[in-house]
């Protein structure tokens, strides 16, 4: 006896059928560019941060020679100045012209007491060393009462002017002050030439050396780089920043102000290290990753890398020279995704 197949049993077998007809689904795949890892010389660069001041050599200090009040203070950090403007307004301390005072009653005394052993002397009361004593009493008073007048001259004037046209880089009193001789009281600068401070890590100092290239920029703005050179470098651990000091000394620029932050790049010298192109580094968590062609697929490949130039970084780990790097079409790549090579059939 025969047996019928029910209509929905051969409608089920023909789906099947159908579905083994199929091809199979294409594999994902994308479209990249490849570049060897390859060994190149490389400029190593150092960064640092540090603030622009005026030049020592460009300037001035000044102070009075004899205790002194400011009675006015005329200007202010980073004024421009002129030969002969007034800077301050300052007058004798009461001490200075108690001293003045008593130097001119000496003088006095020494001159009637050598007068009067002169006399003597010619009435033959007095003898020669008496009036030769007299004489250098005289002497020494006269000396003193000099120095006294010289060192208050510019008291007497009234005002301190500025000796030279520039800035004012500091002023170091305030009105009413009382200034014991040869404290400063104010610092010029020519305004002419700067020098940039910048700070460096202690570890990283013996690898820096006088006459490394340095480029500059302000923290803010977007003005173009600034070239220079380091001139100085102190051996010693400033104890407020905790880091060691450089000093790259540059001419008086309008994006440059004394005060102002700004970021460098050291140049430490030329290195052959192992590099691949900037393009082809990428970041997940913190690390740096970059793909690799290994048999048509891309293999994910942790890394770490150093300093760049142009359009290159240095690879310390993570590579051989000469494996083929994804250096374009890297970012919506997958482990294991197939690769597809830009110019290769």
């Amino acid at each position: 006896m025969t047996r019928r197949i029910p209509g929905w049993l051969w409608g089920g077998l023909g789906l099947g059928l159908s579905m083994l007809a199929l091809p199979a689904m294409a594999e994902v795949s994308a479209l990249v560019q490849l570049t060897p890892a390859r060994v190149m010389p490389l400029a190593e660069h150092l960064r640092a941060y540090g603030t622009v001041e005026f030049a020592p050599e460009g300037g001035r200090t000044l102070s009075l020679e004899a205790e002194s009040l400011v009675s006015q203070v005329l200007v202010a950090n980073g004024q421009r100045v002129h030969q002969g403007e007034v800077l301050l307004r300052v007058a004798p301390s009461i001490n200075d012209q108690l001293q003045l005072q008593q130097a001119q009653i000496g003088v006095r005394f020494a001159l009637t007491d050598q007068q009067r052993l002169e006399s003597l002397r010619a009435r033959q009361l007095a003898t020669n060393a008496e009036v030769q004593t007299a004489q250098q009493t005289l002497a020494r008073a006269q000396a003193t009462l000099h120095d006294l007048q010289a060192r208050l001259k510019t008291l007497q004037a009234g005002a301190v002017r500025a000796p030279i046209n520039g800035v004012v880089e500091t002023v170091s009193v305030h009105q009413g002050d009382l200034v014991p001789a040869g404290q400063p009281l104010l610092r010029l600068s020519t305004g002419n030439t700067l020098r940039i401070v910048l700070g460096v890590e202690p570890e990283d100092l013996p690898r820096v050396k006088v006459g490394d290239a340095v480029q500059l920029r302000p923290v803010y703005g977007a003005q173009p780089p600034l070239s220079g050179r380091i001139r100085q470098i102190y051996w010693q651990v400033d104890p407020k920043t905790r880091l060691t000091q450089v000093v790259v000394p540059m001419a008086a620029t309008p994006s440059l102000l004394p005060g102002a932050m700004v970021r460098a790049e050291i140049t430490l010298g030329r290195h052959k290290t192992l590099a691949i192109p900037d393009s082809a580094v990428l970041q997940q968590g913190g690390r740096a990753y970059c793909f690799v062609d290994v048999h048509g697929k891309a293999r994910q490949r942790w890394i770490e890398t150093g300093w760049r130039e142009a359009d290159w970084i240095a690879v310390s780990k993570g590579l051989q020279a000469g494996e083929p790097v994804v250096s374009l079409g890297n970012y919506e790549l997958q482990d294991g995704m197939a690769l597809r090579v830009a110019g290769r059939s």
